[in-house]
């Protein structure tokens, strides 16, 4: 019962932001000029803002997890929701791009601010122990949310109802706050005496220089961007492909997106399971190489209907089981207060890597075409776990245990 609150204000406000962003990109695109080559724009442009937030505060969203009450950070950052919400709702009515967009990047600025909060509270609610199940269980929910909000913004998109809009959008904002303000956790006392730059950049690099004394620990950084830059790229890519490509309905659409989060969710739970309270860095690899075998099959074969959605799938349970342990990895790195600037750090990155990833998506799929954005998954995906196989600690060990079980 101690993860609920947390859980549950998770689930609520992923799925609040991502009904928003992805209803931006269905509909938004008939303001424009009603043309299919509209999607590219719309869908970077929405992506882009969400995540701005994130490269530009991040280092302020980690003070405030140090600074103060982690908890009362989250119940502040579900009430300034709810008049962002609205205000979002107000531009749907009037069909009023620069408004609908303006609440996309007013969210993401929110989310960048109680991140760190979020996270940290999942060691306070259950120790050590409880890294591994949290985290699995909270990424789960986490892709959930992204599954229920696409499917709701792709129905509603196709029969489109301001009021159920509203009701939608409000109640779960409500129910997020509600829920947060139910949760009861002993918190680390707070921690003022250390004052960081909030200048970005100089986060950035003393970030980094700080992570390097941790052996590892910036490859695994680099190694959960790039699981987001993933799954932006996934998201983006269905959004355009789906409808342009192989001809679908926005609810068509919906629902491949809905296999994917499903896929996601499924391969972070039961990666969080069978991690059974360790820190199970070495399934990161097996991660890789199940997305790099679906993706190129993807690309090679380009199937079309339930053999494409389930090819997706694949892709995105692989993609699940290569991300909760690089989570949990950093979690489990820091403790105390200090945990906020390691979140912060890492969710910098993150968003960093997202950003450049809807410029990459929009260069791609303009110039050449969707399918070949598989193929640059690939790319990325095989640099990384090879990166982090040769830099990571417990991932060399996986590698020579590999190499001593070879036949000499």
């Amino acid at each position: 019962m101690r993860w609920i609150p947390l859980f549950a204000t998770n689930f609520l406000g992923v799925f609040n932001n991502n009904f928003i962003k992805n209803l931006i990109c269905f509909v938004a695109v008939g303001w424009v000029s009603g043309k299919g080559e509209d999607n590219s724009f719309i869908v970077t442009l929405a992506s882009g803002l969400y995540v701005v937030s994130y490269v530009l505060f991040s280092p302020l969203g980690g003070r405030l997890a140090k600074w103060y009450s982690k908890k009362r950070i989250m119940v502040l950052a579900k009430l300034a929701e709810i008049p962002v919400f609205i205000f979002s709702i107000t531009g749907f009515y009037f069909q009023n791009l620069t408004m609908v967009m303006t609440g996309i990047f007013i969210l993401g600025l929110i989310s960048t601010l109680f991140s760190p909060s979020k996270y940290g509270l999942i060691r306070d609610i259950d120790g050590e122990k409880g890294i591994s199940y949290g985290t699995g269980t909270l990424e789960m929910l986490t892709f959930f949310g992204v599954l229920l909000g696409t499917l709701a913004a792709s129905l509603i998109s196709d029969h489109f109802d301001i009021i159920l809009l509203s009701g939608i959008s409000v109640f779960s904002s409500l129910l997020a706050l509600f829920s947060i303000y139910k949760l009861k956790v002993a918190e680390e006392p707070e921690d003022k005496t250390e004052k960081e730059t909030l200048n970005p950049v100089l986060f950035f690099i003393k970030s980094y220089k700080w992570a390097s004394a941790m052996q590892g620990t910036n490859a695994v950084i680099a190694g959960l961007a790039t699981f987001w830059m993933i799954g932006n790229l996934i998201q983006m890519n269905l959004m355009v492909h789906c409808p342009n490509t192989l001809h679908m309905t926005n609810t068509e659409t919906g629902i491949v997106m809905t296999f994917a989060a499903i896929g996601i969710g499924l391969g972070s739970y039961i990666t969080g399971i069978l991690s059974r309270g360790r820190i199970a860095v070495r399934l990161t690899p097996i991660g890789g190489i199940g997305m790099i075998v679906s993706l190129l099959l993807l690309y090679f074969l380009q199937p079309t209907g339930w053999f494409f959605t389930g090819f997706v799938f694949i892709a995105a349970f692989f993609c699940g089981v290569y991300m909760v342990p690089l989570s949990a990895y950093i979690q489990n790195q820091i403790k105390g207060r200090k945990q906020g600037d390691i979140i912060a750090y890492s969710n910098f990155t993150s968003f960093l890597f997202i950003l450049i990833s809807s410029g990459l998506f929009g260069f791609v799929s303009m110039t050449i075409d969707t399918n070949t954005v598989f193929l640059m998954l690939v790319i990325i995906v095989a640099l990384m776990t090879l990166l982090m196989t040769v830099q990571v600690p417990t991932m060399r060990i996986f590698r020579k245990k590999m190499n001593n079980s070879a036949p000499k």
